[in-house]
């Protein structure tokens, strides 16, 4: 079993959202993805989906993304990402997708002596203003004025994702016997722009993960994003058009 990652394929079956409106580079972006995956991706290999999945704001906008999803060759596991609001609990998820993708959220999997740990992050203190370009981008043809402070909300959904993380590393950490490589899954950077500490990097190290893979980062961001090692940690961006649109292979 070979593992790729791919965050923010941002589909949108249902209700067509023009994707190039934040660059040429995203035009018939779904197409590219499929063709890359179904070109160097098997039945036997494992694609983990960092989040930003789809635009639909519910269930029944969401299932033709699902099913695309489903369709790619392999499993596939999941978390949720900012954009992700159709995303309500882990047990809706299970219900509505197939039985070849798996969604993590403050749980583990452990596949092949692979363990996988997800869940979708946030915008970590230090991070002013928001590092979401879509949402930069949608403000200005709104005409609106995008969030521009890090605000006491941010602060408690930073620390629920973090808590929430640690919850799934400490699933894995009591079947530590059954896996030999830990992989985590977030959609937001482990860091902010300035590439501090946080309670996600903290806990990358304490429990020894050998992966982290995430998305969210778009853009100018892309050149400034962290990807490299951290401790014994490789930590890598996997955002749709960080790696044109082809998912990035993980060394395990």
């Amino acid at each position: 079993m070979r593992v790729f990652a791919l965050g923010d394929p941002h589909l949108s079956f249902a209700k067509p959202k023009p994707m190039h409106i934040f660059g040429e580079q995203w035009r018939d972006h779904a197409n590219k993805i499929a063709a890359a995956w179904t070109r160097i991706g098997t039945p036997d290999d494992l694609l983990l989906l960092v989040g930003d999945l789809s635009w639909a704001m519910r269930s029944d906008d969401v299932r033709p993304d699902l099913d695309w999803i489903a369709r790619l060759p392999g499993r596939k596991l999941i978390i949720r990402g900012n954009h992700d609001f159709w995303w309500h609990s882990l047990s809706k998820v299970r219900a509505l997708v197939d039985s070849s993708v798996i969604p993590l959220q403050a749980n583990c999997v452990i596949i092949q002596r692979i363990a996988f740990v997800g869940t979708r992050g946030w915008q970590c203190p230090g991070d002013e203003p928001s590092t979401d370009a879509f949402e930069r981008q949608e403000a200005v043809i709104r005409r609106e004025k995008p969030r521009q402070a890090y605000t006491a909300q941010d602060w408690k959904i930073y620390e629920r994702e973090v808590g929430r993380l640690r919850l799934g590393l400490e699933a894995a950490h009591q079947q530590r016997a059954n896996f030999d490589r830990l992989v985590v899954m977030l959609h937001y950077p482990p860091m902010n722009a300035r590439h501090e500490p946080s309670g996600f990097t903290q806990l990358l190290e304490a429990y020894e993960a050998d992966w982290c893979v995430y998305g969210h980062l778009h853009g100018a961001a892309i050149a400034t994003a962290f990807t490299g090692r951290l401790g014994r940690t490789r930590i890598q961006l996997v955002s749709a058009d960080s790696v044109d649109f082809t998912p990035f292979q993980l060394e395990l």
